[in-house]
């Protein structure tokens, strides 16, 4: 009988990790390359589309996010599909540096670990197929969120970096900290609202680089100011000037202040909808979390069999909840389902950590080396499990809505803590370690359908087969139905969209309608049917300080208000008097043309 050295079987081990969630990253990794050039939103995807494609001539924007990805969109000749793809780039590129970072840094905390790179390798396979997450729901081109959530874990990879580098007595390189400013100079630029999350982070910083003294701390504050005003000096010389873009978004921010949630509506709408999901995944997968917390503290053989027992019963009516709940199923429609199940999942790791910290201590069973970390670990710790939701703040949505998207975050803590607790019974370790592989194959399966079978606002990868004729639409799929109406607009419209750039007004939602035909928006590009009163004042802000050079195209899904109507007064128009509709709607895809009335051919005479 051949014996397997502790080496050797560390070696299959470790290997089995990285081909089983290297499989699982590249399925959704190939499931997001091959839907990029798939399906194509009019409404959210529209608007950012539309943002950028004017970037650098309509600084009324909500957040600065058009400064950053506007560039790119120009760069790439507006091919959404290359801008797609670049999205995709960096969400991998930004996951697989956070996994590395975090097991460079777990490696000083896991004494005894064998000196082999497969280490690193396996823990950052692991967080990048967690990374699938970013496309469970969202659309397929960059926003403010993906900013927002892959400046996050970048910031977080900073403070990995500094806290291994106070681990093992060296000082912490300058750039890591330049780069730390950097990082955060893009994130406010890309939404305000983001120094939340960044505080949480400096905080935690702040933490690490006492370990170092007072002097690492003001040396790192200073590096970091450093790369905060070098971002704020590219901005200010390569991109747009700030006393043109900041008004711009305060503007916009000041037409918003009283249609949207007060900062007290929001905090209650974050604390009433979490514990709503906390209350629905504890009655959904209890079973599972007291399994756990038996197992991480049986001491005897009679107990850990029973342990086991019940620990596998309570996986298959946790996996069979799961299953019957589409608690694996991507798409919007899903998010609380799969929230359920991703939730669970680090509450496992969560009562598994605890369970062995308390037990060891009391000397219910040897003490494991998570029950010996530092302060620094346990802040660090408490940032990756808080950095989900935390990142989610200033949605006005659910904060795990956007939140679990960052699931990585709660990947990387499942690693801590399954390493962690080794001479915990195996019992407990096994369980640990199915969850976690269960939650990456959930993550998997969560992208694919989210791409393919419920993509944003959009029909499933089936029916996406007539290629796009429309030049802003260049080497895109469609639905026949949407490809038919979308050309036959363009066509209708020709004579009136030549040559590109015409202001338009869509009402409601259609800022892609307005991208497709070669339009700029008048005012702010996002259109909705419930902020009427935003969309009213931006328009007056433009014509307040210039009329266009031509009248803006108006395009309904609805009926025109009143205070729409005496917005365009501001820019020297009277929609009753000046504008006629094109067609009857039945014969332009269901819609509202309006156009000028001096713009009508004349009709032919006999």
């Amino acid at each position: 009988m051949i014996k397997i050295s502790s080496v050797g079987r560390r070696f299959v081990l470790l290997a089995g990790v990285i081909a089983v969630a290297g499989g699982l990253a590249a399925w959704w990794i190939l499931t997001a390359g091959r839907a990029a050039n798939e399906g194509f939103d009019i409404t959210d995807e529209g608007y950012y589309l539309l943002s950028y494609r004017w970037w650098d001539s309509n600084p009324l924007a909500l957040t600065g996010v058009q400064y950053l990805y506007g560039p790119v969109f120009e760069w790439f000749g507006y091919d959404i599909v290359k801008l797609r793809f670049f999205r995709l780039f960096t969400v991998v590129a930004v996951h697989v540096l956070f996994g590395y970072s975090f097991m460079r840094w777990l490696r000083g905390r896991r004494p005894g670990l064998p000196p082999t790179r497969l280490w690193e390798a396996a823990g950052t396979v692991v967080v990048l197929a967690a990374g699938g997450m970013c496309y469970s729901w969202l659309p397929q081109s960059p926003g403010y969120n993906d900013v927002v959530l892959l400046g996050a874990l970048t910031l977080v990879s900073c403070v990995l970096w500094m806290a291994t580098a106070v681990d093992r007595g060296t000082s912490v390189p300058f750039w890591i900290l330049v780069a730390a400013g950097l990082v955060i100079g893009v994130m406010v630029l890309a939404k305000w609202t983001s120094v939340v999350v960044i505080g949480l982070i400096v905080i935690t910083a702040v933490v690490v680089l006492a370990g170092q003294g007072g002097r690492a701390v003001a040396r790192g504050i200073l590096f970091a100011l450093g790369g905060l005003a070098f971002v704020a000096l590219v901005v200010q010389l390569f991109v747009v000037r700030l006393n043109v873009a900041v008004p711009g978004i305060l503007d916009v921010n000041r037409f918003i202040a009283g249609t949207s949630y007060s900062p007290a509506e929001l905090l209650q709408l974050y604390w009433s909808s979490t514990m709503k999901l906390i209350g629905q995944t504890l009655i959904a997968h209890g079973l599972l979390l007291l399994a756990t917390a038996v197992a991480v503290v049986a001491r005897w053989r009679r107990i850990r069999i029973a342990a086991a027992v019940f620990a596998l019963a309570a996986l298959a009516l946790s996996v069979r909840r799961v299953v019957v709940d589409d608690g694996a199923v991507g798409g919007s429609q899903h998010i609380p389902m799969y929230a359920e199940t991703l939730l669970a999942a680090v509450l496992v790791a969560v009562v598994a950590a605890a369970g062995a910290v308390i037990a060891g201590r009391a000397g219910v069973t040897p003490r494991s080396r998570l029950s010996r970390e530092n302060t620094r670990t346990w802040v660090i710790l408490a940032l990756l499990v808080l950095l989900p939701l935390v990142q989610a703040f200033g949605t006005n949505t659910p904060l795990f809505t956007i939140g679990f998207n960052a699931f990585a975050a709660w990947a990387a803590v499942m690693i801590a803590v399954l390493t962690g607790i080794w001479a915990t019974p195996i019992v407990a370790r096994v369980t640990v370690g199915l969850v976690l592989t269960g939650s990456l194959v959930a993550t998997a399966t969560i992208a694919y359908t989210g791409l393919f079978r419920y993509p944003y606002r959009s029909v499933g990868h089936s029916q996406l087969t007539a290629a796009a004729t429309i030049p802003a639409l260049n080497g895109m799929y469609l639905s026949q139905p949407a490809e038919e109406n979308f050309s036959r607009l363009a066509a209708d419209l020709r004579p009136y969209t030549e040559p590109p750039g015409r202001p338009m007004l869509a009402y409601d939602k259609m800022a892609g309608l307005v991208l497709m035909l070669g339009g700029r928006p008048l005012g702010e590009a996002w259109i909705a049917p419930k902020e009427r009163e935003r969309t009213a004042a931006g328009v007056e802000e433009v014509c307040r300080h210039e009329h266009p050079s031509r009248p803006p195209l108006v395009i309904l899904n609805r009926e025109i208000s009143d205070r729409e109507i005496n917005a365009l007064h501001s820019c020297g128009l009277d929609f009753r008097a000046d504008y006629e509709q094109l067609a009857p709607a039945r014969e332009t895809i269901g819609l509202e043309i309006w156009i000028p009335k001096a713009e009508r051919p004349a009709p032919p005479t006999g």
